[in-house]
């Protein structure tokens, strides 16, 4: 394999100068992660309906919609936000907006209404009953859902004032970062997977925290390759490749990735650079079609095929994405490295130092070959310790307790001082090395 031949990307609108990662600051929200399955990601520069097109007054039919007076069709109005939202949101958004509002036209009978009907008192009723048959938590991701659907679709202004009809919503609920086990006993099985495509789908996930959309969407060329032509690290800019957010990836690939990713070319043949690294793949046969893009409820149904075929317990790519940050900070890695690992933005949350500590490329990638040489799934594997000069055990068993994250710095001295004092005590004759 030439490394010219498929060399690596640069950060495309990320501003790469000098080998430099400079980071656009523009992330859209985001929600759910799972399958990229997010009711958040909202409508960039969010414009008012469109209303020249129709003005309500019950005699106009607007383009793509019944007369005000008639019942309602979702199948026009879906249409019609479809058409409006195009160059705001993406086709995921857009499908996923789509389902949950078809969700609330059935909870609440919506098509016996008329558009009329729905510009007064009624519209806002239906939508606040509707949210109490929904758990408090999730509203913030219906609403997001719903309101472009309604102002866009049905092109009728917004009933809902969230400070006067809603009470003050809580925080999205953060999840808790999944046990160690359970991150091991996915590990231990995945190590006898023998499909490249099943194994690259976990790893990917596993040992950088990847969203399902980086999975999704990588390319051959966002692979960088060394002197030898193996694969080294996987740099890629959000808004390039259509991430969920704009954040970019700089990841310095740890040997399992490598191996399976070479194993995996090989298998195929040498890809077009532009086909995604894991494309479409059918749920029985294995068909691949190299060019189209593996789409959400795939990839979803591809976890889950993983998990029931070696019995696991059920463990989200969210989670996974909680426990390799956990495990990051662990390892002491630094903000920047750990962001660029799993696809964050550094500088978010305002920082001056996030903001202009921005790390060379190289740099990124020695410190995450330092502190994770075998990515955060090595931080999992038995600790080995050779010992010289005749160490005394209880010495080797506090370090390596320390080494595992079970004592302070504080108590590792406190413990091996202790140790000294008592040997000093009894006169045990000094260690040589």
């Amino acid at each position: 394999m030439n490394p010219a031949e498929f060399p690596g990307s640069p950060i495309e609108g990320a501003n790469q100068t000098d080998d430099k990662l400079i980071i656009q600051n523009n992330i859209i929200p985001s929600g759910s992660e799972d399958g990229d399955n997010s009711l958040s990601q909202g409508i960039r520069n969010e414009p008012e309906p469109d209303t020249q097109l129709g003005h309500g007054n019950g005699s106009d039919t607007i383009s793509g919609l019944s007369s005000d007076g008639m019942p309602l069709n979702v199948t026009e109005i879906v249409d019609r936000f479809m058409v409006q939202t195009r160059t705001r949101l993406k086709p995921e958004s857009q499908a996923r907006y789509a389902m949950t509002f078809r969700r609330f036209v059935k909870d609440v009978d919506l098509t016996q209404y008329t558009r009329r009907q729905l510009m007064g008192p009624k519209g806002r009723m239906l939508i606040l009953q509707n949210l109490e048959h929904i758990s408090r938590p999730s509203w913030r991701f219906v609403i997001a859902a719903i309101k472009p659907v309604w102002t866009y679709g049905l092109n009728i202004a917004w009933p809902i004032d969230s400070r006067r009809d809603l009470p003050k919503l809580p925080r999205t609920r953060q999840k808790q970062t999944p046990p160690d086990s359970v991150i091991l006993r996915w590990k231990k099985a995945l190590a006898n997977e023998t499909d490249e495509y099943l194994r690259l789908i976990w790893l990917f996930v596993a040992q950088h925290g990847w969203r399902p959309s980086h999975v999704r969407l990588l390319k051959w060329r966002n692979i960088q390759y060394d002197e030898s032509g193996r694969p080294r690290a996987i740099v890629a800019d959000g808004l390039t490749e259509s991430f969920k957010t704009s954040s970019p990836i700089a990841t310095r690939l740890s040997p399992d990735v490598v191996e399976i990713l070479i194993a995996w070319e090989k298998r195929n043949g040498r890809q077009n650079p532009d086909c995604p690294i894991l494309p479409w793949r059918s749920l029985i046969g294995g068909r691949i079609e190299s060019m189209k893009i593996l789409e959400p409820d795939q990839f979803r149904s591809h976890w889950l095929g993983i998990e029931k075929k070696w019995g696991l317990p059920r463990l989200r790519p969210s989670e996974i994405r909680h426990w390799v940050a956990t495990t990051s900070r662990k390892s002491g890695l630094s903000k920047q490295a750990s962001a660029c690992l799993m696809g964050h933005d550094p500088t978010q949350g305002g920082s001056m130092r996030d903001w202009y500590d921005s790390p060379q490329l190289e740099d990124i990638f020695a410190e995450q070959e330092d502190r994770l040489p075998n990515g955060p799934l090595g931080f999992l594997d038995p600790l080995t310790i050779e010992i010289e000069g005749g160490l005394p055990k209880e010495i080797v068993d506090i370090v390596a307790r320390y080494l595992n994250n079970e004592l302070s710095t504080y108590d590792l001295g406190s413990q091996i001082e202790k140790i000294k004092n008592v040997r000093l005590s009894a006169n045990i004759p000094k260690i040589t090395t």
